[in-house]
């Protein structure tokens, strides 16, 4: 039996915020530089909601992908980790842009 199993209320508290919440937060990283926390957690709620339903719902018509409970969790493994890889490659940039401009 795994542990996941074992305690519902543990896994429904980590499903809400893996679902409704982290995808959303890395998205705004990436998309709005100048909003303080509390906006920052109010987009994110937004943004998971809406990335993470478009993502399998496309998903699952363009290539008939079939949704499951695996395939959700990849696929927001996924998007959170493009927007990570997103966000690094911006400050990467920014900080390489900083560093050359002051000679």
């Amino acid at each position: 039996m795994p542990l996941a199993e074992g305690l519902p209320t543990v896994r429904a508290i980590l499903g809400f915020i893996l679902v409704f919440f982290v995808p959303g937060f890395a998205w705004t990283f990436v998309l709005f530089s100048r909003v303080n926390i509390v906006e920052r957690i109010a987009l994110s709620f937004g943004l998971s909601i809406a990335g993470v339903t478009l993502c399998i719902v496309l998903l699952n018509v363009l290539f008939e992908l079939r949704i499951t409970g695996a395939n959700a969790l990849l696929i927001i493994i996924v998007i959170t980790i493009i927007a990570l890889a997103i966000y690094s490659l911006k400050r990467f940039k920014i900080s390489k842009e900083t560093d050359s401009g002051g000679d």
